[in-house]
């Protein structure tokens, strides 16, 4: 293997297991900033008037912030030395905003890219889970990944992906992540925690999971679960394994059960999955304390992002809600830094921390007018002020997306006897990505099972991508509305096979075959014709465009998609959830319809 080694501020990353420091250096910055803190030396920065919103205390104090380097040296009212001044009068200053869990590949962007739209947000740190490009291109995939961080001034923290593939045996995947590479990344200090580990890992008991969580555990990482629908005996079991938190609770009570415990609760707000209403109510009407609850989107696309905002939408709603604003400030940044035991680093304004501050003029409407990141001003007015670098992917992540010269309409074909058909259906629930296993009757024409748009049940499909087999999983989904035409993309949790749906099988292979001449991406089709497409050339998950002819493109793809007939926000993520194998009740793989709670293939056709 060749060695290679990322450098990030002080600190060295060497992905052949070694963590070294350059302990030179950090000697000399924690002299500097000491010094600063006593008014020997000048602040490279200083904040001055700023009302401070002290996390620690609940209380707002006006005060002077001084900045070295990329640190907070003093927070006092006190004049030191220091001639690089801004006018802080009137604004409330806040720690920087933390995504406590994000796959950063469903936002459709690159990192540097996602950085340029949440970054005027307020958010200055990600936990990311690059499990999407795990799946697809493997360990080089994610160090990638993390090379692309390196001259960020976004703060990325790894939650190594501990399940690729997610259903093994139930799908196919571009990669596998095994055991010695998990030991391997483990090992780097920005690698904070387990990724998201589902229950069918863990029961029946599997040793190579068990082993990753324990390598995890004796690091003194945190396990990060995924504990979608579980409940009394299983989540107990769940908890015994090691698993520290949970992100898929779509219920107050749900989360309370967790809570009991010792599992800490993020409250997820996505494109699809429209959890903080609902999970709020145990700080608003249970009286909860909130430090062992924190935000994360898990799953959220740039446009939405770019609408609504991103944790500042959070923390916005949970005040919204009823929430105090310094509680809902800490959900949003210093309860997640503890959790993942780098609140010595972010999380908060104090001295020794990272210069992660956002500076708004209303605490009960938090807006980042200013944001401050690695002690630099970035952005200003949701607009950034700085150029930040564009990485370029190597050719071999440009080059994922592989089916063939093209589908044969009998591969999309599900063959029954008589004249009608009892299939099972996978029934779309709005505002999350669980979904509810149904049943329909569907006509026959021709020996073929056809879909019927007047029940709203359409076709679904899911064509393997990486290996070219020309396997296709067939089944049936309720909730799109589509009245003609189809839709497909290359991005599909977690196998990241080519899923379409539509209704007719026409539509359905312009789709799929769109998408694999882009190399990867979303489509519509309708009647022979392509309505819209979006390229996501990066490993069939991102896009290296820029944002604003990105957002042009997925805006007339939402608006075509809507014309066919559907009425949900967020389709393509819609699209992109429906055929997880591991979020109850049905998922859909180029194996075939998968029983999630049961862990296994199931024929689309009931009683057969």
């Amino acid at each position: 293997m060749v060695e290679t080694v990322f450098i990030s501020s002080e600190w060295c990353f060497n992905t052949k297991g070694g963590v070294s420091m350059d302990i030179e250096k950090m000697l000399y910055i924690k002299k500097s900033l000491i010094r600063t803190a006593l008014g020997e030396e000048e602040a490279d920065l200083i904040l001055r008037g700023c009302k401070l919103v002290n996390l620690f205390t609940d209380q707002v104090e006006t005060v002077n912030i001084y900045i070295k380097d990329r640190y907070i040296a003093s927070i006092t009212p006190d004049t030191l030395r220091g001639n690089n001044i801004i006018e802080c009068s009137g604004y409330y200053a806040l720690p920087g905003f933390i995504d406590g869990h994000i796959h950063v590949d469903s936002t459709l962007l690159t990192l540097s890219q996602l950085a340029n739209v949440i970054l005027p947000c307020g958010t200055t740190t990600l936990m990311v889970d690059p499990m999407e490009i795990g799946n697809v291109c493997g360990i080089k995939g994610v160090k990638e990944f993390l090379k692309e961080a390196e001259e960020l001034p976004l703060k990325v923290f790894i939650q190594i992906c501990s399940q690729v593939p997610t259903a093994p045996g139930l799908e196919t995947t571009g990669a596998v992540i095994g055991v010695e590479e998990i030991k391997e990344m483990l090992e780097i200090d920005s690698v904070i925690a387990l990724g998201e580990l589902d229950i069918f890992k863990l029961i029946p008991l599997k040793n190579e999971y068990l082993l990753k969580l324990l390598y995890a555990e004796s690091k003194n990482k945190i396990r990060v679960g995924h504990a979608a629908g579980l409940s009394g005996k299983v989540l107990e079991a769940y908890a015994a394994g090691g698993l520290n938190d949970d992100h898929e609770c779509v219920t107050k009570e749900e989360a309370m059960e967790r809570l009991r415990l010792g599992m800490e609760i993020m409250i997820r707000e996505g494109s699809s999955e429209r959890n903080l209403e609902e999970l709020i109510k145990m700080v608003t009407e249970e009286e909860l304390d909130s430090r062992f609850l924190f935000f994360c989107t898990d799953d959220k696309h740039f446009n939405d992002i770019i609408h609504e905002g991103h944790i500042d939408y959070n923390i916005r709603k949970a005040i919204f809600l009823g929430v105090k604003p310094t509680d809902a400030v800490k959900m949003g940044s210093f309860n997640c830094a503890r959790h993942f035991r780098v609140d010595h680093k972010v999380g908060s304004i104090s001295p020794s921390r990272i210069a992660d501050i956002v500076l708004t003029k209303n605490l009960k409407d938090i807006r980042a007018e200013m944001v401050i990141a690695d002690g630099k001003m970035v952005a200003r007015n949701g607009m950034m002020v700085v150029d930040l670098p564009v990485y370029q992917w190597p050719a071999w992540a440009l080059d994922t997306v592989h089916i063939g010269s093209s589908i044969e309409p009998k591969k999309l074909q599900l063959y029954a006897t008589g004249s009608k058909a009892q299939v099972r259906v996978i029934e779309v629930i709005k505002d999350q990505i669980i979904n509810k296993a149904s049943e329909a009757e569907l006509p026959i024409l021709n020996g073929k099972v056809l879909p019927d748009i007047n029940q709203d049940v359409l076709k679904f499909i899911c064509v393997e991508r990486h290996r070219a087999s020309g396997e296709v999983g067939i089944s049936f989904v309720r909730g799109f509305g589509l009245k003609s035409g189809a839709i497909a993309g290359s991005v599909a949790h977690d196998h990241h096979n080519i899923v379409a749906i539509g209704t007719n099988d026409e539509d359905l292979i312009m789709a799929v075959n769109t998408v694999q001449k882009l190399h990867g991406g979303l489509a519509v089709t309708e009647a022979g014709k392509i309505l819209g497409e979006l390229p996501l050339e990066i490993g069939g998950l991102m896009s290296p465009w820029p944002i604003d002819k990105m957002n042009e493109a997925i805006t007339n793809l939402n608006r075509q998609v809507e014309k066919l007939g559907c009425d949900i926000p967020s389709p393509f993520m819609i699209l992109s959830f429906i055929s997880l194998p591991t979020v109850p009740e049905y998922g859909l793989t180029n194996k075939g319809l998968v029983d999630v709670r049961n862990h296994k293939l199931i024929n689309t056709l009931v009683n057969q």
